[in-house]
């Protein structure tokens, strides 16, 4: 077959392209992109099922897992071998290979992974979208594509790095609570009345959101409270811990879905150096991230993880439901404001 196909016969035919010419840049670009965006695509199903609750968190141990990986990776090389030989006659026969082969891997490589390590699954799966769509970019000579995708690819991989940073990689995370709590080395439990009380007397106040404000959908009583506060010179901040809720820039998203300004909203290196200054701390679902246990208990799941330093504040603790909960202290707070 001739070895004279111009670029657009290669697009109207890419059977040709694939028979005529071997090892090139485009056919190099077209293989790898069909393999990562195998894994990108069922890695990130497997991902959604696992957050949103269609498909169990725990993680899948097939034995010799890891040796189940490293044949897909070898089996990959040898079909790509195979499709980049010249005067192969099988080139899309190798792409639906290669295809099958990488969407079966991304199924067991996400699937692998608990529930918890998600949201460093996700950034990782966002940063293997934008290397296909670099490959794709090559394959159709389109500089667009190719910055784009190298863009999504690099961002992506910058924020595993700074998720892998919050949060030591391979653990597993803690399940965390819908619950409200002033959190302590040492704590006494107290009412919905008392923690109010001492709301509305601090000067400044900080909540800490997680997993399970996400969970009890309770983002819009606390908009409504740091409202409240705010209105009477009460300074309330958001302290957000880099993997908190199901995935990067969640709590965030909830925040402002309530109405909660973005300016309100501190990182962990933020609020971590002024604890002593916040007169209250509200922990909602966030027991992972603000667990102690990960500075003084050396060999435990989440030691070395950065946490918010929230025991350094006050001893009381405020137990209950995330959602009641939070709309009683919400009534509450709203009554002694209205007598002052």
């Amino acid at each position: 077959m001739s070895s004279t196909v111009n670029k657009d016969e290669a697009v109207l035919c890419p059977t040709i392209i694939f028979n005529a010419r071997k090892a090139t840049m485009e056919n190099t670009s077209a293989i790898l992109g069909d393999f990562i965006g195998g894994v990108t695509l069922t890695g990130s199903l497997i991902a959604f099922g696992k957050l949103n609750g269609n498909l169990s968190s725990k993680e899948l141990s097939l034995p010799g897992k890891n040796y189940l990986n490293l044949f897909g990776l070898f089996l990959f090389i040898f079909f790509m071998y195979l499709f980049l030989q010249p005067g192969s006659e099988h080139g899309v026969l190798n792409l639906w290979l290669v295809a099958i082969l990488a969407c079966l891997m991304g199924l067991h490589l996400v699937a692998s992974v608990g529930g918890g390590d998600m949201p460093v699954c996700i950034t990782v799966l966002n940063s293997y979208s934008g290397w296909a769509l670099v490959a794709e970019g090559f394959l159709l000579d389109s500089n667009v594509l190719t910055i784009v995708g190298s863009l999504i690819g690099f961002s992506g991989a910058i924020l595993t790095k700074i998720m892998c940073d919050a949060m030591p990689v391979c653990i597993t995370v803690l399940n965390s609570y819908s619950g409200w709590a002033l959190v302590a080395e040492e704590h006494v439990e107290c009412s919905v009345e008392l923690c109010a009380d001492m709301l509305v007397n601090a000067k400044e106040v900080l909540v800490v959101p997680g997993y399970g404000m996400a969970m009890a959908r309770a983002q819009t009583p606390m908009g409504e409270l740091a409202s409240m506060l705010r209105k009477n010179n009460i300074v309330l901040k958001f302290g957000v811990h880099p993997v908190a809720g199901r995935m990067p820039g969640q709590m965030n998203v909830l925040l402002a879905e309530a109405g909660v300004p973005h300016e309100w909203v501190l990182e962990m290196d933020e609020v971590n150096p002024d604890m002593e200054n916040f007169d209250v701390v509200l922990v909602m679902g966030a027991n992972d991230v603000v667990n102690s246990a990960a500075q003084e208990l050396e060999g435990c799941a989440i030691w070395g993880m950065p946490v918010i330093e929230v025991w350094r504040a006050k001893k009381e603790m405020l137990l209950g439901d995330g959602k009641k909960t939070a709309d009683a202290l919400v009534t509450k707070v709203r009554e002694r404001l209205e007598k002052v």
